[in-house]
């Protein structure tokens, strides 16, 4: 059965965020921005993102305090992207890695991303362990292996609009063609979008978009400023064909900064004097996270 989200109104009946998730892309281009806690997610809502991304390089810091290594279980990774999904009411596009092993581990991953609220997925080609897209040394499973995971996941999909991504890793172990022709038959047998992570240039995002543009599948971009791709703006890499990007480890890396800097400072002058501008009011912050909401239902409830 479709669970039905808050959100726009068609006919009146309430669309889901998968539902929502695939009007956006009639309307592109549009960003994912990544949230890496529960907090980061209603900043990004309130924000105004008109979707979340959940990264697997952001959650392994997040959750172990360690790269992303495959580091994550299953049900770790579950379990943090419901605590995001619960807080918020915009689409969110959760990481699911190498589906955590076989195609029955791809089916249990697809049933528990669904459970827990995400409406969009990407499944990458890599070999176990896997790891970040943009670190080195990864290697590759062969093509017929992930059709047979996405066959198994869009079989173990309930709901029709849940959109599944078939992200490659090709580029830096076996090339750009390679890359290409993976994409090709990942659509065949029925992903929703198509996603070449880590191309190392500008020439290498038009071939993707000149080959692949004609499957009529949307295209997908990272945008992280610091992995092996050019930088460029969502009006740039939609001018050449791209549909959607990620915007996915920026929020927490701006977080490790102010953190860091913050501490230094307070433990260096033993004060926050010198940081207090930059400190979100205590008032402030409990009405950002629904303090008088929930303080009113317990009034409600108690009176």
């Amino acid at each position: 059965m479709r669970r039905l989200r808050r959100g726009k109104v068609s006919g009146g009946t309430a669309l889901s965020r998968s539902a929502r998730f695939r009007e956006l892309l009639r309307t592109p281009p549009f960003i994912c921005m990544g949230a890496h806690d529960a907090v980061t997610a209603k900043l990004a809502e309130q924000a105004g993102a008109k979707a979340i991304y959940v990264s697997g390089f952001a959650a392994s810091a997040i959750v172990a305090g360690e790269p992303d290594f495959g580091v994550l279980s299953q049900t770790e990774m579950f379990e943090h992207i419901r605590r995001i999904c619960r807080v918020t009411t915009i689409p969110v596009f959760a990481d699911a890695d190498t589906g955590y092993g076989g195609v029955l581990e791809a089916q249990r991953t697809m049933k528990l991303w669904e459970e827990s609220g995400a409406s969009v997925l990407h499944l990458e080609d890599q070999a176990m362990p896997k790891k970040c897209g943009h670190f080195a040394g990864k290697q590759l499973i062969p093509p017929e292996e992930m059709r047979q995971k996405l066959r198994a996941m869009l079989e173990a999909r309930q709901d029709p609009d849940f959109f599944i991504v078939a992200r490659t890793d090709a580029v830096a172990v076996s090339g750009l063609d390679d890359a290409i022709e993976r994409l090709k038959s990942y659509s065949e047998v029925g992903a929703d979008g198509l996603y070449v992570d880590a191309p190392e240039s500008i020439d290498h995002l038009k071939e993707i978009s000149r080959r692949l543009k004609p499957l009529g599948k949307p295209l997908l971009f990272n945008m992280a400023r610091s992995g092996k791709s050019p930088y460029l703006s969502m009006k740039e890499v939609y001018e050449l064909g791209f549909d959607y990007a990620l915007c996915p480890i920026e929020p927490m890396f701006a977080m490790h900064k102010a953190v860091k800097e913050m501490m230094e400072i307070f433990l260096r002058e033993g004060s926050t004097n010198a940081v207090a501008d930059r400190l979100t009011p205590f008032d402030e912050f409990n009405k950002f996270i629904g303090l008088p909401e929930m303080a009113a239902r317990e009034k409600r409830f108690s009176s």
